[in-house]
């Protein structure tokens, strides 16, 4: 064949690119796991439940309100204002906490930075890349082989499964804007928009509902990921035995070429007999058999 140098390159740079995915698959499991953004949930869903209280005390500053005549009425308004006011700024801490795990789980698809490449997105865009390297190996004359075939289904395997994490992440991501979307519902409400103590609720209420769906959510993303990761591994030792293979080969078609050029060298300004010496018979190779061929016949031909 005489195109092992581009078959060489495209396998190495699909080689590079199924192992930047499979460090990925591990970094992002390892970030769904309970030691990362599950812990994360753990600590705010903890966080959630002190807030839970401030139901029942403003259930009973409400009450002081209705009991309260003449006199007493402004106070206890102005006592169940401020304390209104103080939970909208809790649950304000709470929602902004909530946006801290939002921007971990953004971290798992897009990075911090351009320069990320362990992302979901990065990933998505390597494979790609590597499907179309691929496209490029099957038009080369005999280059459509078993190898080829069990590459190509390793990679499109693997970008099914980054898309498909990419996007249960960002419907992640989603869940918590749920829960946020109620917090700043209620820590931007004027007192006489709500019913504080039974608003209160409700909204705490949907912030612990979007932190338990996505605890869940994340926890079994976490375990299906692990599980398969066997099947990422292989995948990626594979792309690399595909690429030591054709390495090797263009080594070798390397060696026959500089080992030809080399005897069109020897053929050009031959050795003076005085100066030959006899060498120890050797097994006739190959590339010895081609060149013996055209000498018989009074020479390399070029």
């Amino acid at each position: 064949m005489a195109n092992e140098a581009e078959y060489a390159h495209y396998t190495d740079q699909i080689a590079r690119a199924v192992i930047e995915v499979h460090a990925t698959l591990r970094s992002v499991t390892h970030a769904l796991g309970d030691e990362e953004i599950g812990r994360m949930l753990k600590h705010r869903s903890e966080d959630l439940a002190t807030v839970r209280p401030g139901v029942d005390s403003l259930a009973a500053a409400e009450q002081e309100v209705q009991r309260a005549e003449g006199a007493g009425v402004a106070p206890a308004r102005e006592s169940l204002s401020g304390r209104f006011a103080m939970y909208q700024g809790v649950v304000e801490q709470q929602s902004a906490q909530i946006g801290a795990v939002q921007r971990e789980l953004s971290a798992q698809s897009a990075g911090t930075n351009p320069q990320d490449r362990h992302t979901l997105q990065a990933s998505s865009q390597a494979l790609e890349s590597a499907l179309k390297n691929l496209e490029r190996i099957e038009q080369m004359p005999d280059r459509s082989t078993d190898d080829v075939t069990k590459l190509r289904s390793g990679v499109e395997y693997l970008k099914k499964v980054v898309d498909d994490v990419d996007s249960r992440v960002e419907r992640m991501t989603e869940q918590l804007s749920a829960g946020r979307q109620a917090a700043y519902k209620f820590h931007t409400a004027a007192p006489g928009e709500l019913e504080p103590s039974a608003d209160l609720g409700r909204t705490i209420g949907r912030m612990e509902d979007s932190i338990a769906d996505t605890r869940d959510h994340a926890r079994r993303l976490h375990d299906a990921l692990a599980k398969n990761s066997d099947g990422f591994k292989a995948v990626a030792e594979f792309s690399v035995d595909v690429a030591n293979g054709a390495l090797a080969e263009k080594q070798h078609a390397d060696q026959e070429a500089e080992q030809l050029a080399d005897a069109v060298r020897a053929g050009v300004n031959p050795t003076a007999r005085a100066d030959q010496h006899p060498v120890a018979h050797q097994a006739q190779s190959d590339l010895s058999r081609r060149l013996n061929g055209p000498a018989k016949e009074g020479g390399l031909k070029l």
